[in-house]
């Protein structure tokens, strides 16, 4: 892979941070233009999934947290992956695995593996892939006592 390819993928990425939006529908417009409609995605839950699948799983995700991205921290390329850090809020604003909403905002690492491609029909390099590696979220939003066992707020 040549180094203008690796450096047109970085751009890509800092492109799409600066135009993302947090608002599902909007999302799913970025999303569109980011990630190839056969992408695999490791980003929720603990199997791959097809692209249109994850879009699924966010909007679940979406309607329990209010999500916003911090900047781009670190940002690495080599041959067709970019590998990018940053922080990722999420607020509780509904209940989730029956916990009520907390309105907690947990604040989790992410780091991100985002493999590209040149697809036909497409003007600019489409992920086809992407990993996301995170901290554990339920860990954030709730407190644990002495036993181990989750404090339901009262």
């Amino acid at each position: 892979m040549d180094e203008s390819f690796q450096e047109k993928i970085k751009n890509r990425l800092y492109r799409a941070w600066e135009e993302w939006k947090p608002d599902y529908e909007d999302w799913l417009k970025w999303s569109g233009s980011l990630y190839a409609p056969d992408a695999i995605i490791m980003a929720i839950g603990d199997e791959p999934q097809l692209f249109s699948d994850y879009q699924h799983s966010m909007k679940m995700q979406r309607d329990a947290f209010n999500m916003d991205m911090g900047p781009i921290e670190s940002c690495v390329a080599e041959d067709n992956v970019v590998a990018i850090s940053y922080n990722m809020y999420m607020t509780q604003k509904a209940e989730i695995m029956g916990l009520p909403a907390s309105g907690k905002t947990a604040v989790i690492r992410i780091a991100e593996f985002n493999t590209f491609e040149e697809i036909a029909g497409y003007d600019k390099p489409m992920v086809v892939k992407l990993e996301v590696i995170g901290s554990g979220l339920l860990e954030k939003l709730v407190d644990f006592g002495p036993d181990g066992r989750i404090i339901l707020p009262k």
